[in-house]
């Protein structure tokens, strides 16, 4: 599976945790030419007068337009940099607006923001709660930077349960896993009721995964009910998962033609240590 040559866009706050997200962009964006452009997204509220001259817009846009400047040509990148428009509640609906109108494929943000990591890291900062719960688009929230090297590649996890939302987010592992170092371990993790689906789903998911050269296993976990604690205690335990694919809601869902963002996909945000990569 490959991509459309769409975008990729960083949301950037001015801080650490941004910068970490700009820098994971550049892993995606600099293999294969995937990607037309990277952007790199900004929005400013002039009643912040109080913010350090590091998180001004002015400081901002220097800062990545040098970084854009030296890696790329002025085709492949842009900078768009706004100030919150009138009746526009926050900045962060701003920046889902600029993503959306821009048709990106994806969009990146750092897990935390300016005020850095809470002391309790369960609890959201409002930037990332907002992204993750509303965004129309993938969405890549950047706990850790991770890169290649000669000879290992990201892994992905990629949660499913049987729903078209989770089929979606393996199909979005497959096309982000395009190197041959690369590799995907595909997960379902049942409660008793849903232990008997395990032979469809590997079904399914074999032949789809037939259909293109990736490393990869299946894993059905043993069926609990405590099926989402027992997926992210394997995530944690593990040194070598890079990022966690999950649809932004799952079967439950699905069934009751509902859209809401799912419990399991809050529980994997809020807990697994691997960058989340969330699928709406």
């Amino acid at each position: 599976m490959e991509l459309n040559k769409s975008n990729i866009m960083v949301a950037t706050d001015g801080s650490q945790a941004s910068k970490q997200a700009f820098f994971q962009a550049v892993e995606f964006f600099e293999y294969k030419n995937i990607f037309n452009k990277i952007i790199v997204a900004h929005v400013s509220d002039q009643s912040k007068t109080y913010l350090p001259f590091e998180f001004q817009s002015t400081t901002i846009y220097e800062d990545y337009k040098i970084e854009l400047l030296s890696r790329y040509p002025e085709a492949n990148y842009q900078l768009v940099f706004q100030e919150k428009g009138q009746g526009q509640e926050n900045v962060r609906d701003q920046i889902l607006n600029i993503a959306g109108d821009l048709n990106v494929s994806y969009l990146i943000v750092g897990f935390n923001g300016r005020k850095g990591l809470k002391q309790d890291v369960t609890i959201l900062g409002q930037t990332v709660r907002n992204s993750v719960y509303n965004s129309k688009v993938p969405l890549i929230a950047v706990k850790k930077l991770y890169k290649r090297d000669e000879t290992n590649g990201f892994k992905f996890v990629v949660c499913i349960d049987g729903s078209k939302k989770s089929y979606k987010s393996l199909e979005s592992a497959v096309a982000l896993s395009f190197d041959e170092r690369d590799s995907l371990l595909i997960c379902f993790a049942p409660t008793p009721d849903r232990e008997a689906f395990g032979t469809t789903i590997k079904t399914k998911v074999e032949e789809f995964m037939a259909k293109y050269q990736r490393k990869w296993q299946y894993k059905q976990l043993d069926a609990s009910y405590r099926a989402i604690e027992n997926v992210i205690e394997m995530i944690n335990n593990s040194d070598d998962l890079d990022f966690v694919v999950f649809g932004s809601n799952g079967y439950r869902a699905q069934l009751e033609s509902k859209t809401f963002f799912g419990s399991t996909a809050d529980e994997l945000l809020k807990k697994a240590k691997a960058n989340i990569i969330m699928v709406p």
